[in-house]
Order: C-alpha cells, then sequence, then structure tokens
C-alpha cells in the first residue's frame, strides 16, 4: 500500500516538471513567480508556496537519499497547507454527485460521513448522490436508507458489447416498479468487455440496438448516464487508455447516430462523453450540443485531463454550456480507512471549480490544474439545477420545492 507521503512526493514532482516545461527553466525559482502567481504580486499564502518550490529545487541538487526524504516531509507540509486553504465561498448550494458507484450499505454509511466532514472542514454542501451500480432490489433500499435516503439508484446495462441482458420492457418494468430513475448503458471499448477472438457489438448504433433505444425514447426513459468510448489525449501523448485516435473517432461517430436517430432520448453521456481531452474536442462539443438539445454531460473524472486543454477554452464552454452540464465524480467504495482520501479529493474537484488558484489534484490523478472560478450561477447548474430538471424524483427525495 503505497503511503500518503509517496503520493505527495509524486505529486509534486509532477508540479516541479510542469513549472519548468512552463517556464522553460531549471534554476533556483525565480521565473516560476508568474506560474503560481497568474503574474500577480506574491503575497501571503502564494509568498509560502513560492518559498517551498524555491528550497525544493534546491532540494533536488542534493543527493538521492536526501532529496527522497526532505522532498517528501516538505511536499506533505506542503500539500497539507493548500488542502487546508480550500474554504467553499458557496455553503448555500446543494451539490449532487451524479455519478458514484456504492456497492453496500457500508459505502452508504461512509458517504454521509465524507458529506460531513466536508462541511466541516471545507464548508462544501455535498447533498445527494445518483448511484449508477445496480446490486439489486433489496441491497438498494438498504443502501439507500444507510444513505439517509440521500441516494437514488439507476438501473444497468454493463455490457452491451456481448449482447443485451436486459429488454427494454424489463427496463421499464424496473423502473415503474422498483423506484429505479433511469438506466446506466455502459459502452467503452468493447476490447475491453470481449475476450480476444470473441464475436460481439462493437459499434453503439448497431442495428441490433434500435429497437431497443427507440422502446426506451417511446417510454420517456432517462438514459443516466451512458459510456462512451474511453479518453484518447493529445498527440505525442495519447494516454494509456484508447490511443488509436481513429477507433476513437470511430465511437464518438457511432455515438452521434444514436444521439440523433433518437431526439426524444435524453442522454447523459459519462465523463463528458470523454471528449475532454484536447480542445478541438471541446468544439466537436460544442458543434454537438448545438445540433442535440437531448444531449447533456456529466463531469465525473475529467479533471486529470483538464490540463491538456487551455484554460480560458474549458472555461468558456462550462460557462456556454451550462445548462448541459452535471456534476459528477465517478467515485466507487468508501471503505472506512478512506474518508479523508475521499473528503480531500471532493474538495480538490470543488476547488477547481470554484477559485483561480492551481489545484494540486482533481479527484483522480495528480495533475495540477488551474482554477476555473466559475460564476455562482454557474455553480448552482452544474451542482444541482440541472439535475433538478433531469432526475424523475431528485426534487422530492431532496425536500425542495
Amino acid at each position: 500500500m503505497k503511503t500518503p507521503v509517496f503520493w505527495v512526493t509524486g505529486i509534486f514532482s509532477i508540479v516541479i516538471r510542469s513549472i519548468r516545461k512552463s517556464t522553460g527553466t531549471s534554476g533556483n525559482g525565480c521565473n516560476r513567480v508568474k506560474f503560481l502567481n497568474h503574474g500577480d504580486k506574491p503575497g501571503g499564502f502564494r509568498q509560502l508556496i513560492m518559498k517551498h518550490i524555491i528550497i525544493i529545487n534546491h532540494i533536488i541538487n542534493l543527493n538521492q537519499m536526501k532529496r527522497i526524504f526532505l522532498f517528501s516531509i516538505l511536499n506533505f507540509a506542503l500539500l497539507g497547507a493548500l488542502l487546508g486553504q480550500y474554504k467553499s465561498k458557496y455553503p448555500d448550494i446543494p451539490i449532487v454527485d451524479v455519478h458514484i458507484h456504492p456497492n453496500n450499505v457500508g459505502d452508504a454509511s461512509n458517504f454521509i460521513k465524507v458529506s460531513e466532514a466536508l462541511r466541516k472542514k471545507h464548508g462544501s454542501n455535498l447533498a445527494f448522490w445518483i448511484a449508477l451500480s445496480d446490486p439489486g432490489k433489496s441491497d438498494v433500499d438498504q443502501i439507500i436508507a444507510a444513505s439517509n435516503n440521500r441516494m437514488l439508484f439507476t438501473a444497468s446495462q454493463m455490457s452491451p458489447a456481448r449482447g443485451l441482458t436486459m429488454t427494454a420492457e424489463q427496463v421499464i418494468e424496473k423502473l415503474r416498479n422498483d423506484g429505479y430513475i433511469g438506466l446506466k448503458f455502459w459502452f467503452g471499448p468493447p476490447y475491453r468487455t470481449l475476450k480476444e477472438g470473441q464475436e460481439g457489438i462493437t459499434r453503439i448504433d448497431d442495428p441490433r440496438f434500435a429497437d431497443f433505444f427507440a422502446s426506451l425514447e417511446k417510454a420517456n426513459v432517462l438514459m443516466a448516464s451512458l459510456h462512451i468510448a474511453d479518453p484518447n489525449q493529445i498527440f505525442g501523448n495519447r494516454g494509456n487508455w484508447l490511443k488509436d485516435p481513429v477507433y476513437f473517432w470511430e465511437q464518438i461517430r457511432a455515438f452521434e447516430n444514436v444521439v440523433a436517430k433518437y431526439p426524444k432520448l435524453t442522454i447523459i453521456a459519462a465523463h463528458g462523453a470523454w471528449l475532454v481531452c484536447q480542445d478541438a474536442q471541446l468544439d466537436y462539443l460544442r458543434y454537438m450540443f448545438s445540433r442535440y438539445p437531448n444531449l447533456y454531460l456529466d463531469i465525473s473524472a475529467t479533471c486529470q485531463y483538464m490540463p491538456l486543454v487551455n484554460r480560458e477554452n474549458l472555461r468558456d464552454f462550462y460557462i456556454e454550456y451550462q445548462d448541459r452540464l452535471l456534476f459528477g465524480t465517478d467515485g466507487g467504495r468508501v471503505r472506512d480507512e478512506q474518508i479523508d482520501y475521499f473528503v480531500g479529493r471532493y474538495a480538490n474537484f470543488f476547488a477547481i471549480l470554484e477559485t483561480d488558484q492551481i489545484v494540486p489534484t482533481g479527484f483522480f490523478g495528480n495533475n495540477p490544474t488551474p482554477g476555473l472560478d466559475l460564476p455562482k450561477e454557474v455553480l448552482e447548474k452544474i451542482y444541482y439545477r440541472n439535475a433538478l430538471k433531469l432526475y424523475p424524483g431528485l426534487k422530492e427525495a431532496m425536500g425542495l420545492r
């Protein structure tokens, strides 16, 4: 098990590399002031950060053992200071996380503890969750009770590349009789679910899905989470998920065909439809939003890719399409020993959306990320108002009028 010091060391190693790459320097840190301060005069906490960066830079020139020991201690202290600084300016805004995967009552109980700790430490109001896992009706009821009735669940279709496990009629019946509020449809790259040589369905617009989607559209079923493709990053660093850009765009174009063919089927694409790793991908989303009013996005698991795109472009996108975006994390199991970890990760994500600071990490990943400093009215829509419009029964479950 990796220790906190290990992670902190890794995080701030990336910080230093990013600073050097941004400034083209490797000296005593003087040219790194603008990177951290956005050109402002240093002062207070920012000045403290600068001093630590300069100290850390000198430590890099020491021998390997000293560097690891001292670098770890300094980074651990600095990360604690950074995370401790964030305090929400908007404690009155309830936040709905529309993308989590709890498995049992222990997870639900610990999500509540995370929420309580967030409010106490950071002032954030994490109020409700949409759970995209489906452990079965009896377990769902117990999990909801353990969450103090602060969760709603979707039915799920997790490996349709191998064939559908439920008919549309069965999905509709689950929603009607068991209290589910929509459908999770996972169609990542088929090679993730098909064994080598196994035949299956390789495109989401395959005709074998046509009756299924048409029936959901007719019954006004919410496609509460549609996972398509996987991240395809920038040239020279395609990442470790879906590296082939041609195959990536084949999957995306097939996804667009589905969005276009079923205009009355409301679709919330998970993870920004993974069109968030390049500036050109954001432009493609602009095109899709302009064409398809039935399309929405959750922003779960996207923090780690934000540094790959222009910060002003991303901020403009969030503001321009504030009515189409929903907050989510892709959080999974929350074990007893992970509560503080999740509190920190949530706080990171909130800080990225709410402040103009360089945030050391996102909910996932270890990439320093410039905050977007979104206006309050934009945050309100992303955090909860858009969710209230889309998820059946959410307003009542939250006790809102």
